[in-house]
């Protein structure tokens, strides 16, 4: 696919397109008055676009702030970005470009350049790994991305994530402390990536697949969070906080949006709804469909994974972690695995003295089930261990909870093993021409990613306006 590309700023909006100038059909009527449901950044995209374009549209969401599962929380003065964090893969990427036209500086947070001062602590032997085995079990993996096209076609499109990361191993001929570090590197890159235990992951997916933007390792951080863009992408949009629809219908002259809010109920009528709300809510039935979805929508909906993803952030007085060889953490734990297995150093990446634990499956489902002090108590005791000394007590935490959300009831979307990257294509259908989809379960080029999101948010807009491309604002 090619990369997006952009014009140059023309007034006060640029051009964006979503990948190429093709024009999406399957609309019918004329965009009068568009009901979008969801204000994360593929509704606030679409609306953004829709309003520079003079086409009447309002933006119905649940909760009480905009951006869905981009959400910048204040921790004890350190912006930490809850759900989405990095810009992955920035070059050619519009979501950098979107900073750009807001004004919003993106500094590197590409961990994998810190390799040689992570501390990585293998809780087996109860030490910090080598700098030599670290490095090796760092290029393993390096190796590994690399070689898994051949892989995945040699153990055919039956074969989970596990079952080629343990092909390869054996390929190699690791054995002992040398296996165990390259594999726990490996299996932490897939299921952080991808919110999925390895053993359901689909691997011709991972082996295969494209990620259309360039840029060494994870990315940049936009400066203070994702919440400036947010709010430059939102603007002057009419977003109706406190709105939880329950329902759309539709028929041949237009759409009806049931909505509850203030304990009232509230109905919208408009020529055509724009449905992006996280593939947690679809499979849930979180909004029902009066008149249905087609068959081939619901299966796709049902396969497809929507997977787990948590965080805690610590903010202390000062970054005590911290030395001269040493940054971010990495904690290979055996029971139970990926047990806080990624933590960031925010002193490094972005100048504040706080640190980010990161987990993913199924350690992210124990932690969401926890009380909120138990997971604090967790991720404090796998700190000491790692660091070998007794924590602080933090100025202040946080804890997110995206599987309880009942505006997400997940973190992102993947591609399990019995389903293909077509399912999503099946959800960004159009319903007859009057119900649309959006949201980075909607998008096969960039499932999981917030620029993901943006780029369907792009293409709804344009598929309402039959243009190649759009015209977007910042704030």
């Amino acid at each position: 696919m090619p990369q997006l590309p952009w014009a140059l700023a023309q007034g006060a909006t640029e051009t964006y397109d979503d990948g190429n100038a093709d024009v999406p059909g399957g609309l019918k009527g004329e965009p009068e008055r568009v009901i979008v449901i969801g204000a994360g950044f593929a509704g606030l995209t679409a609306a953004n676009a829709l309003r520079n374009a003079g086409v009447d549209v309002v933006v119905l969401e649940g909760r009480n702030r905009v951006g869905g599962r981009a959400h910048t929380k204040d921790v004890g003065g350190s912006p930490v970005d809850f759900g989405c964090s990095w810009i992955h893969e920035p070059i050619g990427n519009p979501m950098s470009a979107f900073a750009d036209q807001a004004g919003i500086a993106q500094t590197s947070a590409d961990i994998e350049l810190d390799a040689a001062t992570i501390r990585f602590h293998d809780d087996v032997s109860g030490a910090e790994v080598s700098l030599p085995d670290k490095l090796a079990a760092f290029a393993h993996l390096v190796l590994f991305e690399e070689e898994a096209a051949d892989i995945s076609d040699s153990l055919g499109p039956d074969a989970s994530a596990r079952d080629g990361a343990r092909a390869y191993l054996d390929n190699h001929g690791l054995a002992g402390a040398a296996r165990r570090h390259a594999e726990f590197l490996i299996r932490l890159v897939l299921q952080e990536s991808d919110a999925i235990d390895w053993g359901r992951l689909n691997f011709d997916y991972i082996a295969h697949y494209d990620p259309v933007y360039t840029g060494v390792g994870l990315g940049d951080f936009p400066t203070g969070g994702y919440t400036g863009l947010v709010d430059a992408m939102a603007g002057d949009t009419d977003v109706r906080l406190g709105h939880r629809v329950s329902s759309v219908s539709r028929n041949g002259a237009g759409v009806r949006v049931t909505a509850s809010a203030g304990g009232k109920r509230r109905v919208f009528r408009g020529s055509h709804a724009l449905v992006t709300v996280p593939l947690g809510v679809l499979k849930a039935g979180g909004v029902r469909f009066d008149e249905g979805l087609p068959e081939r929508k619901r299966q796709a909906i049902r396969r497809l994974w929507f997977g787990e993803f948590e965080k805690v952030a610590l903010t202390f007085a000062e970054p005590f972690w911290q030395d001269v060889l040493h940054t971010h953490i990495l904690h290979l734990s055996q029971r139970p695995a990926l047990e806080w297995p990624l933590w960031l150093d925010l002193q490094k990446l972005s100048g504040v003295p706080s640190l980010v634990a990161l987990c993913s499956s199924k350690f992210a489902r124990t932690m969401a089930r926890l009380p909120r002090a138990q997971r604090l108590e967790s991720a404090v005791a796998v700190l000491e261990e790692t660091l070998g000394v007794q924590v602080p007590e933090p100025e202040a935490w946080a804890a997110s909870n995206w599987r309880n959300d009942p505006f997400s009831l997940g973190a992102y979307s993947s591609v399990p093993l019995g389903a293909s990257l077509a399912g999503f294509d099946r959800i960004a259908d159009p319903v007859d021409g009057r119900l649309l989809f959006a949201g980075e379960g909607t998008s096969r080029a960039r499932p999981g990613f917030a620029d993901g999101a943006m780029s369907t948010g792009i293409r709804e807009a344009k598929r309402l306006l039959q243009t190649p491309s759009v015209e977007l604002s910042a704030g």
